[in-house]
């Protein structure tokens, strides 16, 4: 292959266990990939692509997307990358939270808790921090369409 960019060279090199050198002099016995399993080209739609399949140890891949508009790639590229981002974050750190407003709705029923057992004025900014805590799931509701007050009901009885 030729013309290849810097990044897809460096993924080649990955799938393959091969060192990138600068200079054919430079090559040594260790330096050469062995790792690759077949090498094909394929025509998808009007353009050709290499594949390296079969691979002993792969420690790189490649996601091809296609798709009928510039806008619709782009967006399922974007949630791609955000899919990608959360797994390798989970792998590296192995500790999740709940989402969907779940643990801002905890935190506001353990704060309208902490206030019912406060007198008097002090009581205030505990409630008001309840409230805007459970802006968030309120939101996410909003958003979805559904009825906000049964849905909010409903959370706050599983709390």
């Amino acid at each position: 292959m030729r013309r290849l960019r810097k990044t897809d060279n460096n993924r080649i090199a990955k799938a393959c266990g091969a060192v990138i050198v600068n200079r054919p002099d430079q090559l040594q016995q260790s330096d050469v990939g062995t790792g690759a399993g077949i090498f094909e080209v394929k025509t998808i739609g009007d353009e050709f692509f290499a594949f390296i399949v079969d691979c002993k140890e792969p420690k790189a891949c490649t996601v091809l997307l296609r798709g009928p508009s510039k806008d619709q790639l782009n967006e399922v590229e974007r949630n791609l990358q955000d899919a990608m981002s959360v797994a390798r974050n989970i792998l590296k750190i192995p500790k999740l939270g709940p989402g969907g407003g779940a643990t801002q709705l905890t935190v506001s029923a353990t704060l309208k808790q902490k206030s019912s057992s406060v007198e008097g004025i002090e009581k205030w900014p505990y409630e008001a921090a309840a409230i805007a805590f459970e802006a968030i799931p309120r939101t996410l509701a909003q958003n979805c369409g559904v009825n906000v007050i049964r849905t909010m009901t409903a959370l706050q009885g599983k709390v």
